[in-house]
């Protein structure tokens, strides 16, 4: 069941994924497929060329000390990345820390530094995010999962039903069996199955970008099938499934609408990037001299 700060939660980003996403029959890639959908977001994690190129100068040149202390104030401003906060802030904040690190910087060192940080927030964020779609790739396996333990468990019924039409409710002690005289309500002598137990659905944080996401649970399989077993006791194992299946599909889908948001960050915080790196031109020499 949905709990009110929930339901308020996913009313919301409903709606915002309403407005950003294409309008029926002009879905974005993957159309609705959950796992085409995923594969469609992993090819954007690409950095543009330029801006994959300024770090593989900064690892090849830059002493490892310098190295380092560009890494952690990347991963310091990468959760802000994935926020959505403004590219002149990040910019900015990223400015001051170089300068606080590092003296003897030209002004366009500096810029030219800040954008290394900048391009190293954005390398780790995607490395959060790689993660995060594997988990609900996995997440995504076992919902599939359940829906075929559910599956399993209609046919069971079915085949009880059609070997005892009346068995549920002659088990259940309110009909006698056919050519019997009525007596007294009994218990049934059948079993039920045993209750499954209801997952505990668990949330995960990402390293760096702070993402919280749903950690894949673990589907224990169906109780041996047995012929004690009543056909309200198989669905009421059934109905067990089924609310572990809802449960996941409640956080699983709020997981999803937050990554869509992610992306779509994501998408302008790169073009920004890419658009101004194009302007700095090539990286001095001096840059790497002074950043140790």
């Amino acid at each position: 069941m949905l709990t009110a700060n929930r339901a308020v939660s996913l009313l919301a980003l409903s709606a915002w994924v309403a407005i950003a996403m294409p309008a029926e029959g002009q879905s974005g890639p993957g159309g609705s497929n959950p796992d085409k959908r995923l594969g469609a977001w992993e090819k954007q994690l690409v950095l543009p060329p330029k801006v994959s190129a300024r770090l593989t100068w900064a690892q090849r040149r830059l002493q490892p000390s310098g190295l380092r202390s560009l890494e952690k104030m990347g991963r310091t401003l990468a959760p802000a990345v994935a926020a959505g906060t403004g590219f002149p802030s990040l910019r900015d904040q990223a400015e001051r820390e170089v300068t606080a690190s590092f003296e003897g910087l030209s002004r366009m060192d500096i810029s030219k530094a800040a954008f290394i940080v900048l391009s190293m927030a954005a390398k780790d964020m995607d490395n959060d995010i790689r993660m995060i779609m594997a988990e609900i790739k996995a997440t995504n396996a076992a919902k599939q999962k359940l829906r075929d333990l559910i599956k399993e468990l209609n046919g069971w019924v079915s085949q009880e039903m059609a070997k005892h039409p009346r068995s549920e409710d002659i088990d259940s002690g309110k009909l006698d069996a056919p050519g019997t005289k009525a007596r007294a309500p009994r218990l049934s002598t059948k079993t039920t199955a045993p209750p499954l137990r209801r997952m505990i659905l668990e949330t995960r944080v990402s390293p760096v970008i702070h993402f919280e996401y749903v950690k894949t649970p673990v589907i224990p399989p169906l109780p041996p099938r047995h012929p004690g077993l009543t056909v309200s006791g198989l669905k009421s194992l059934r109905d067990d499934i089924q609310g572990n299946l809802d449960g996941l599909n409640e956080m699983s889908e709020m997981t999803s609408l937050r990554l869509q948001m992610t992306m779509d960050r994501r998408s302008k915080f790169i073009e920004t990037l890419s658009n101004i790196m194009k302007k700095i031109g090539t990286t001095q020499e001096t840059l790497a001299q002074n950043i140790k």
